[in-house]
């Protein structure tokens, strides 16, 4: 049986390629996961910045710890606690030191408190919390 070049051309038009609701099913997938991926990028991006700002938020703490401990800054001592600021790779940071009594009196307990901004420290909601302990000899 002999096939005519134009039947041949039409089956074969028939046969080649995508119809359009496989191109537009194909899109919706490649959308889909693509809008995943994307929201997986976005969540990472916060989670790093996040911790970028509790990292730098202790380095400012265990400065002030540090400072302390040297006896380069003094805390509120007996009159309770005492706010200052500090600024570190280029952002103002916010803290505020509490004294405590121990059972010993020789021990005093040291919490600082780290705030990125005015409003937090107002609110009382820190980044960062780090307590150490001072022995102070009499």
């Amino acid at each position: 049986m002999v096939v005519s070049p134009a039947n041949y051309c039409l089956k074969a038009a028939k046969q080649a390629g995508l119809t359009l609701i496989e191109v537009l099913i194909a899109l919706a997938i490649v959308s889909i996961a693509m809008t995943a991926v994307i929201k997986a990028t976005s969540q990472n991006i916060n989670s790093t910045g996040y911790l970028q700002k509790k990292t730098m938020a202790l380095w400012v703490g265990q400065q002030v710890l540090n400072e302390i401990r040297a006896g380069v800054l003094k805390t509120g001592g007996s009159s309770g606690s005492q706010k200052l600021t500090t600024e570190m790779l280029g952002q103002e940071w916010y803290w505020s030191t509490e004294e405590e009594e121990t059972p010993n009196p020789r021990i005093k307990k040291v919490r600082v408190k780290v705030f990125a901004n005015e409003e937090d420290e107002q609110d009382e909601t820190p980044i960062m919390t780090l307590e150490s302990f001072l022995y102070h000899e009499q």
